[in-house]
């Protein structure tokens, strides 16, 4: 065997030594250029706010624009199916809501939300609040089951889109408790929170931010939140599940994601400064606005969570007979 040239072997080895050297260097220099993070929801709506106030926090940190690119529709598949398909170089994120774990079982879907996509870290979460119109004549969750199963197929609960927490909300809600309450959906859910509000529609499951404000004009009933955690939107109000309806929880997130392939230098860098962002007090202020609070996860915690989440909803979806329309 012929042996390799001094010169050959140096050569060799400066190859290899810039290929192990690229990702450091490329968490080094991130960001060096724009980005843009596709928002799977329309202008406007708390994915949206909630996303620009990252992507601004974001720009501060590395002095490089974060551009929102809003992509809504079909229930937020095609904002969704157009991340699946950028480059996973860290220079194109995604914000998304937790009915990206929905998508599997409602929408025929080109992508998968497994294997596509590299989860970052949720940013921040809230349970909904399950409001019920002044002219119910039902004042607590038990009531509510009592006279849906009296009254099977009358009463009604507001949806945002197919696939959305609050429809997913309202059809575990049917599935556990063995009733029927009809799904009205709304492409601007705020219409439906205000058709509640005027007695045209039963109940809904919104957030602390939408709904309560109601409650103290006193235009609006609260009957439980969703999940075990107390809502600091909604201080003294109990769980669903100690209120006549044991197990049921029910918790929406929102997230950071970037297409699949992302190197780990670049995701840790991204999640380093989600914490970072987590930390600061006009952030918090921000979020318990909304009626949320900071979830900081890891990337990997987080790709637990997608994981878990997805079969739990096809169950919900199967036991209920949901569907996206």
């Amino acid at each position: 065997m012929r042996r390799l040239s001094k010169f050959t072997f140096a050569v060799f080895a400066a190859v290899a030594l810039a290929i192990l050297s690229a990702p450091a260097a490329n968490a080094q220099t991130y960001p060096s250029k724009p980005i843009r993070m596709i928002v799977p929801t329309p202008a406007g709506s708390i994915v949206d706010l909630m996303a620009r106030v990252v992507g601004e926090n974001f720009t501060k940190a590395w002095g490089q624009q974060v551009i929102i690119v809003n992509v809504g529709g079909a229930g937020g598949t095609i904002g969704v199916a157009r991340l699946a398909g950028e480059k996973g170089d860290g220079y194109t994120l995604g914000f998304v809501p937790a009915n990206l774990t929905t998508h599997p079982s409602l929408f025929d879907i080109k992508y998968d939300v497994r294997k596509d996509f590299t989860p970052i870290s949720q940013v921040a979460g809230s349970s909904m609040v399950f409001y019920a119109s002044n002219e119910l004549g039902a004042n607590s969750v038990k009531e509510v089951i009592a006279m849906a199963k009296a009254k099977p197929g009358v009463l009604t609960y507001a949806s945002a889109g197919g696939g959305s927490i609050a429809h997913m909300a309202g059809a575990l809600f049917n599935a556990m408790a063995g009733v029927d309450i009809k799904r009205v959906p709304y492409r601007k859910f705020n219409l439906g929170v205000l058709d509640v509000v005027k007695g045209r529609v039963s109940v809904v499951f919104v957030s602390a931010a939408q709904g309560m404000k109601y409650v103290r004009e006193g235009k609006l009933k609260v009957l439980g939140i969703s999940s075990k955690q107390p809502n600091p939107g909604a201080p003294g109000v109990k769980p669903i599940s100690e209120l006549g309806l044991p197990g049921f929880e029910v918790r929406s997130w929102f997230g950071v994601i970037a297409p699949k392939g992302v190197p780990a230098p670049i995701v840790n860098k991204i999640h380093s400064e989600v914490v970072n962002m987590s930390k600061k007090p006009e952030f918090q202020t921000w979020l318990a606005k909304a009626g949320a609070e900071p979830i900081i996860s890891t990337p990997a915690e987080f790709r637990a969570a997608i994981d878990s989440e997805i079969p739990k909803w096809a169950d919900v979806v199967k036991r209920a007979g949901a569907t996206a329309n």
